[in-house]
């Protein structure tokens, strides 16, 4: 029933003729993402040489007592920096959980015709931001929780809820929870299928690196349009058998 082939066929077909706006789409996530990470390493560095600077200057001001110093600075500094840096990584999950929905909305677009979609359809994706922020906070949280308890199970959950972003996507007035539980429901007996696709594109993001990341506005359009197809096939399926009903998608 599961066949990326077909999926990533199709996925060439769609995206034939009107690549701008998804060229588009990818660029601003991409700085957006780069400009984040730019922004958390900047942070990180600062953090450091803070501590540093408290270290001496409680170093100066304690001078025979150095191991007070040091434990000083840790107290004063710590605590203040690992605040602002759990706000930092909630607002970045919340900003990549808003730009995954975005984009996921956009190929839905896609799929839906074969009609070029303007760039105004991409900026209405972006509607449901708030929706998208928790979305991201929600899968970060439970893909964590599971990794608790080893490397694998995380990997697996994560798929688990692959879905949810493009349940929302298509259906914005589901709650959070919910388009996870049908993510859940979809892609049982899936996973593995969707484990081989995800690394089916290693080889175009390998040979990207050659062309320092300029051929990534080809493969991400190509991979998440791929992943449409996927989902909506997984859609199909449910529907089909009986494990889901359309009422699940109100």
């Amino acid at each position: 029933m599961f066949n990326r082939k077909l999926y990533k066929q199709t996925a060439k077909k769609q995206l034939a003729g009107r690549r701008t706006v998804p060229v588009l789409a990818t660029l601003i996530t991409t700085f957006i993402l780069l400009f984040l990470g730019t922004t958390s390493e900047i942070h990180t560095s600062q953090i450091i040489n803070s501590n540093s600077a408290y270290a001496q200057t409680a170093s100066w001001i304690y001078e025979t007592e150095d191991d007070f110093a040091d434990d000083y600075a840790f107290s004063v500094s710590t605590i203040s920096d690992s605040g602002v840096s759990l706000l930092f990584s909630i607002l970045t999950i919340s900003i990549t959980g808003i730009l995954i929905l975005a984009q996921c909305h956009l190929y839905n677009e896609y799929f839906k015709t074969l009609e070029k979609i303007s760039f105004a359809e991409y900026l209405r994706s972006f509607t449901h931001w708030f929706k998208g922020a928790l979305a991201g906070l929600w899968f970060t949280l439970w893909v964590v929780l599971w990794s608790f308890l080893f490397f694998i199970p995380g990997i697996v959950k994560a798929f688990s809820y692959s879905q949810m972003f493009f349940v929302l996507a298509e259906n914005p007035k589901i709650g959070v929870a919910k388009a996870m539980q049908i993510s859940k429901t979809l892609t049982k007996g899936f996973k593995a299928d969707l484990f081989v696709m995800y690394i089916s594109f290693f080889g175009w993001h390998f040979l990207s690196t050659f062309t320092f990341g300029i051929l990534q506005l080809w493969i991400q359009p190509y991979e998440y349009m791929s992943f449409t197809n996927a989902y909506k096939s997984l859609k199909m399926h449910a529907l089909r058998t009986g494990i889901l009903t359309e009422s699940d998608f109100i």
